[in-house]
Formats: structure tokens, sequence, C-alpha cells
């Protein structure tokens, strides 16, 4: 008989997507320790933004690089827009970040490193940030941030996919988009949903935490193979979901 936990068969891998968290690092472990995500044998994959909004955005950037260079091969993290302000006004190229969360992130690293070290362990993180992808993929799906650009090579994307919204992603051609990816859905987060669920060749993941961090915001954390979602609300309580439009596809059950 197989033996199941958290909707996780014993012994088998899983693949998670989780983006947008916006420095609510503890929504984030919450999540990851409910599903006893295990790095040696499990892959995550973070999809941006992971920080501006929540008060640990430093621990975020912290727990993402330190995992991603100690399991490169099951730890994945993609550049969200927000990761990109964050670059752009390390570099002084624009004060946009500062309008959207930026000085809460500062405080999340004075906080962790101090008054004095702050800033610079921020500037650190912030040329981390730049090395980071636009898209990750495997033989199941492409995850991104936002969108992709499907007149592009996967190798090559412009920095403007960050950005593009769910219109703009409707928009394109299906028999396109469905060569690009070889027919792989594509998991991203940027715009605020209700539910996670699947339109088209896309998965939207992201659950409004940022926008509504106190009401019936959420965050989401998705079992690719499992076709199903967690959710963890602002208070801590997790659920488990079948994500909308893939009701008919088998998973384990709890």
């Amino acid at each position: 008989m197989k033996r199941f936990k958290n909707g996780k068969e014993l012994g088998m891998k899983r693949i998670f997507f989780i983006s947008d968290i916006h420095g609510n690092y503890c929504l984030f472990k919450k999540l990851i320790d409910y599903v006893e995500f295990d790095a040696e044998k499990d892959e995550l994959v973070i999809g941006g933004d992971m920080i501006n909004g929540g008060p640990r955005s430093a621990e975020m950037l912290q727990w993402a690089k330190e995992n991603s260079r100690k399991y490169p091969d099951s730890v994945h993290v993609i550049a969200g827009n927000h990761e990109e302000m964050m670059i752009w006004f390390m570099n002084e190229l624009s004060p946009i970040w500062m309008e959207f969360g930026g000085e809460e992130t500062i405080k999340s690293f004075k906080k962790v490193y101090g008054d004095e070290n702050g800033w610079d362990i921020a500037e650190d993180y912030a040329s981390w940030l730049e090395t980071l992808p636009l898209l990750h993929e495997d033989e199941h799906a492409i995850y991104t941030h936002a969108g992709i650009e499907p007149t592009a090579d996967r190798e090559s994307q412009p920095r403007e996919i960050l950005w593009l919204n769910t219109k703009e992603l409707l928009e394109m051609d299906m028999q396109e988009l469905r060569s690009w990816t070889e027919e792989r859905p594509i998991y991203r987060g940027h715009n605020p949903q209700t539910t996670v669920r699947r339109e088209g060749m896309f998965v939207h993941c992201d659950l409004a935490i940022e926008l509504y961090p106190e009401k019936e915001g959420a965050l989401a954390l998705v079992d690719v193979l499992g076709s199903r979602y967690f959710s963890c609300t602002s208070e801590g309580e997790v659920s488990s979901h079948i994500i909308e439009g893939m009701e008919n596809v088998s998973f384990s059950s709890k």
C-alpha cells in the first residue's frame, strides 16, 4: 500500500513553485515546513518578488541565496520586477524602488545586520540579484515571474518580461506559445489572483499577499506534479486546494 503525508507519496520527488513572497519570510517557511520540503529529494523554484512589502525581506533573500548555492540542482531562484527595482536603485538608475517597498526592505536589512552594515549588505545582495536568470525550465513546465517573449529564445529573453501583465499574455498566439513551450505550461506570479488557476498556457500563482497582508491575501506554494497548491494566510493557516482549470488531473490525496 502506498503511504502519503501532506500530499506526498513517501519517496517520491516533488517540484514546488512559489512567487511573490514580498518579504513574508515566516509564511514562506510555514509552507515549506508544512510540506516537509527536502532539498536533497525535492525541487523548489522561487519565481521572484521575494522582497518589498513584508517585514522580513532580508531573511528571505538570505534563505534564497544560501540554499540556491548549497543546492544548485534543487533550489532555483528567478528574478522578479521588485528585484529589478532594487537593482536599478543600487545602480543609481531609478529611485522607483523606494515607492514600492524599498524602505521596508532596507529596514529589514538594518534589523538583521545592524544600522551600520544594512545598506552595504543590501548592495551586496543587489549584485547577486543581477546574476539571477529570468526563466527556469524542466521537462514538466516553464517557470517565470511575469511572462515570456515567444519571439525570443528561452536563453535570450528580454528583461521586459519581468513586467508583463495578464492581458498582454492572453493576447499572445496560442499556437506560438505551445510551440515555444513544447506544450509545457508556464507557471508565473506577478498579477494577483483569488485562486491559483490555469488560463491557456499560463498558471497564475500570486494570491495577493502583498496587496492584502491582513485580509484575504495569501501566499501559495504550488505542487507542480500534484496539480494542487497550499495557501497560507497572514495568520499562518495552511490549506490545500486543486489548481483551478486542472481539476481533472489526478494527484495523490493527503
